[in-house]
């Protein structure tokens, strides 16, 4: 587990353990778990009735899909069938021998969002230009219900209607989204509900009592709503807080029905997010109090609710939080996805706050048991259209194991602050990120905490753009990592799957392409070479030209895939990484940066 004083990073690749989608169906716990044992792969999980986990789609059949460029809703389960989407988008199920077979191939389609539908399923199929609403037999028959030129998601029925999202290929959802409503078989009927120019309407669903929930951010804040039997809506919990995240993935479900009336569902301020029960007279209380990060999945099992959730000394795992008596969470039994009990004593985060430019910059700081001023790396959140979550992240504490502070800022352009505060960075991408990074650098410098000589960034996707961009300044940081990063705001523009192009273009400012002769700071590129969100060629043509400079590197990881799922992808990044910030805290000021080999 540990070397040389601190946790390996072998350790570290193969006790992170990613859990999604999880799901109540016939009275038990369903969900997606990543398999370490499998080189990463995704698969199926299920609580039997021991309350252990046991998967249930093979390894060689991996769970994923590329709709909408991230997936989401990638299994569905009906009575005794288990329906699921594999890496291509096509659409499987799982066989009684275990295995799994073919309902519909990828082809020209992407299929994902699936949803439960009686015996069948409703799913998104996605294509080249057009996005459809498919209904699934238990036999296999497919029938187009919705046709769009737009975007769709979120299907849901029930008693004959249909319920699901829509948006212009023009714009991200979480800028303008419709939920609109249809009777069964007829797209004739649909009717926008919510949402549109300036309005994010997401999440839609059936309640038990027939009526539509959906989220929506009319006030600048997601919240949620229903609507009336005589028409119109009403808010069901408003709250200057968001209730849902940034749609990055379908199959997100941020609340759910108690049968008693009530409502579950998740707030957050963009750094905890704290799970409430909304009573039938609109009463709020906070429930799982000693929760402080819980995924966008809600599923109500018995007389609790069931979740994918942290706490600020623990990693994410399932918890049920009872919906009466107690409001503390406990961890679901059996079900420990990873070695916690190996993890050394860490200290707990804190919460803080910087001045910016901005305004206050809050960040999570984590910092290690040693005295005095230590290195300090700052992790740049991917997205940028995302947040921070305040838990014990396995990579996070190997840097806080090798005697590093970790400070993980909630820069402008975040979510959980309201629709207002996520625009920030439109056109200043590259600027608002890297000033707020700087100023949480700076003021733990100011603080006697970070060494100022030993100040480094590091970031993932678009957190690697703003990581390079940190390196083209020559204060505060020393050096920078830039993992699976965007180089070239508009050049990816033209080459980025279509649903993320308006991403693309509304994102990208004056600070443009990051050209290796602007960088001032040392710079490692780190890249997989199957990425299909960023190109790898540029990347290492990147670390080439830095390399000629003396001031880069570039880890090319064979087969790595844009997250570095892989254990062994996860493993050679973190020792690159740690190896890379000792050289530059080895030599000199003024000292140039040696090449490496590719990996």
């Amino acid at each position: 587990m540990t070397e040389h004083g601190g946790l390996s990073a072998g350790w570290v690749a193969r006790t992170t353990v990613a859990l999604d989608e999880l799901q109540v169906s016939d009275g038990r716990l369903w969900w997606l778990q990543s398999d370490p044992e499998h080189g990463g792969v995704r698969r199926v999980a299920r609580a039997e009735p021991s309350g252990a986990a046991r998967f249930v789609t093979p390894a060689d059949r991996p769970v994923g899909g590329g709709l909408h460029a991230y997936g989401g809703g990638a299994f569905a389960v009906t009575g005794s069938t288990v329906w699921f989407t594999g890496r291509d988008g096509s659409l499987l199920r799982r066989t009684h021998q275990g295995g799994a077979e073919v309902v519909a191939a990828a082809g020209e389609h992407q299929y994902g969002d699936l949803a439960a539908d009686g015996e069948g399923l409703l799913a998104v199929r996605g294509g080249d230009g057009e996005d459809e609403i498919v209904s699934v037999a238990a036999d296999g028959r497919i029938e187009v219900l919705v046709r769009s030129t737009g975007f769709l998601g979120s299907p849901r029925s029930a008693s004959g209607r249909l319920c699901f999202t829509e948006w212009d290929r023009d714009r991200m959802p979480w800028d303008s989204c419709r939920v609109l409503t249809s009777a069964l078989g007829d797209p004739g009927s649909a009717e926008t509900v919510a949402g549109g120019s300036g309005e994010s309407a997401v999440q839609p669903g059936w309640g038990p009592e027939g009526r539509l929930y959906f989220f929506s951010d009319r006030t600048g804040w997601w919240n949620l709503y229903r609507r009336l039997e005589r028409g119109g809506i009403e808010s069901v919990a408003p709250m200057e807080a968001d209730c849902a995240p940034a749609p990055w993935e379908g199959g997100y479900r941020s609340y759910a029905f108690t049968g008693r009336g009530g409502i579950v569902l998740t707030a957050s301020d963009g750094i905890t997010t704290e799970l409430l029960l909304v009573d039938g007279a609109g009463r709020q209380r906070r429930i799982g109090t000693n929760l402080s990060s819980v995924k966008p999945y809600c599923a109500v099992l018995g007389d609790a609710v069931a979740v994918i959730a942290s706490t600020p000394v623990s990693a994410p795992s399932l918890w049920l939080v009872a919906l009466e008596g107690n409001s503390t969470a406990e961890a679901h039994p059996n079900l420990e996805v990873a070695a916690d009990n190996d993890t050394p004593p860490t200290v707990r985060p804190q919460v803080l706050a910087a001045p910016g430019p901005g305004g206050d910059v809050r960040f999570v700081l984590h910092r290690p048991a040693t005295p005095g001023r230590v290195p300090l790396l700052l992790r740049v959140h991917p997205g940028p259209t995302d947040d921070v979550r305040l838990r014990l992240d396995r990579t996070t504490q190997f840097w806080v194991s090798r005697g590093f502070a970790v400070a993980e800022p909630l820069y402008r352009g975040s979510t959980g602050r309201g629709r207002a505060f996520r625009s920030q960075l439109y056109g200043r991408w590259g600027e608002f990120d890297v000033e707020d990074c700087a100023a949480v650098a700076e003021y733990l410098v100011g603080q006697g905490v970070a060494d100022a000589d030993a100040v480094f960034i590091s970031g993932a996707s678009a957190g690697g753009y703003t990581a390079l961009n940190a390196a083209c300044r020559t204060e505060p940081f020393a050096a920078a990592t830039a993992i699976s990063a965007i180089i070239d705001p508009g050049r990816w523009a033209r080459s980025v799957p279509a649903w993320q192009r308006p991403h693309a273009v509304a994102l990208r400012g004056p600070a443009g392409a990051v050209r290796p002769e602007r960088v001032r700071r040392p710079v490692l590129v780190v890249h997989g070479s199957m990425d299909d969100i960023t190109s790898a060629t540029d990347a290492m043509a990147f670390a080439d030209a830095l390399g000629e400079r003396g001031m880069g590197r570039g880890l090319l990881l064979e087969g790595g895939d844009h997250y570095l799922s892989n254990p062994r992808d996860l493993e050679a990044a973190l020792e690159a990484e740690l190896a890379f910030y000792r050289d530059v805290m080895s030599y000199p000021a003024g000292g140039r940066c040696s090449g490496v080999p590719r990996g």
